[in-house]
């Protein structure tokens, strides 16, 4: 079935290219009901599986959201899942192997180890369906493309952002997700160079394993064996929370910096409860999946690296974001 179908793809695209008086011509218009309707024509037997680390994160319910609408607007069918964990590595190997035997015509995953993914990376490979990295990158040498932030730039936006606000000579803490996931390790890199180019000493570094419980347990603790944290850095915005309520309850101020650019700790930003987080763009990764994905499976050209971008939310500009973020999920 792909075979066929990557084949009936390239055949089509030379009749069309035979059909057309020059190439390049600009005659034509990608905003007419057209072109609208050609965007989703062919795409009805084309079936995408998503796997990403956990959807109680709300970073990958945005990126689910992106995916959906994408998915909606091509015609194509998604399966997008997770597992109730990003430390639950093996039931995440486990729904990919099972996609795979779906037959599915394209893979998107999120992995939470890069390591434990590649043999089920390989069976994939083995039954022609494409593979996608996104939000994390893997090391996987048949991969179709990374889509995804640059992490540790993005981190050292964070940690030059915090060094500013508390100046140097302050002292933070970076709390981040599992040790060993590429993401957090960039991320917590990146951290590192921004708050030490600021003159900022770092405390300690904790893992959470992205858990906003764990992350508040691991903030009780700190809190109590240093007297003077200037700053918390987190690699995911679901810690951030999690340290926010321990502080909270605590009775102290210290400010905390996420990272995701979710919609509830943006609004805690807005509200001044934040010192702000490191935005990516989950919905556009979703959205930006599924189209490549849609080129995978059809056997088209997609680009190896696709950088997603990210921004600091901070007070100033929060409110601003989150009302686009809502605009996209159409609440």
């Amino acid at each position: 079935m792909k075979n066929k179908r990557r084949l009936a793809a390239l055949l089509a695209g030379f009749m069309f290219a035979g059909a057309l008086p020059g190439c390049g011509s600009g005659t034509g218009d990608a905003s007419s009901p057209d072109a609208a309707a050609s965007s989703s024509a062919g795409n009805d037997d084309i079936s995408i599986g998503f796997v990403v680390k956990s959807l109680s994160d709300s970073f990958y319910v945005l990126m689910k959201a992106g995916a959906e609408e994408k998915a909606k607007e091509m015609g194509v069918t998604l399966n997008f899942i997770a597992p109730n964990s990003e430390s639950d590595v093996q039931a995440q190997v486990d729904m990919i192997q099972n996609l795979i035997g779906q037959d599915i015509d394209a893979l998107c995953v999120s992995p939470s180890s890069p390591e434990a993914v590649l043999p089920v990376f390989e069976q994939a490979y083995s039954a022609d369906i494409p593979v996608l990295a996104v939000d994390n990158d893997t090391t996987f040498e048949h991969k179709v493309t990374f889509i995804g932030t640059g992490s540790e730039a993005a981190g050292e936006i964070g940690g030059q952002y915090a060094a500013e606000q508390i100046g140097e000579g302050g002292k933070a803490i970076i709390l981040r997700g599992r040790l060993g996931d590429s993401n957090h390790d960039e991320r917590e890199s990146g951290f590192r160079k921004g708050l030490e180019a600021g003159g900022v000493e770092i405390l300690e570094v904790r893992a959470c394993d992205s858990e906003s419980e764990k992350a508040m347990n691991a903030m009780q603790d700190l809190m109590n064996r240093y007297s003077d944290i200037d700053v918390v850095c987190t690699t995911a915005d679901s810690m951030a929370q999690g340290a926010q309520r321990a502080i909270e309850q605590a009775g102290v101020d210290i400010p905390v910096l996420g990272f995701d650019g979710t919609i509830p700790v943006a609004e805690m930003t807005a509200e001044g409860k934040f010192m702000g987080t490191v935005a990516q763009d989950p919905y556009n990764m979703g959205v930006v999946g599924v189209e490549e994905a849609v080129k995978a499976a059809k056997g088209e050209a997609v680009e190896p690296r696709i950088d997603t971008g990210a921004k600091m939310v901070t007070p100033e500009n929060a409110a601003d974001f989150v009302a686009d973020l809502k605009k996209k999920m159409g609440e």
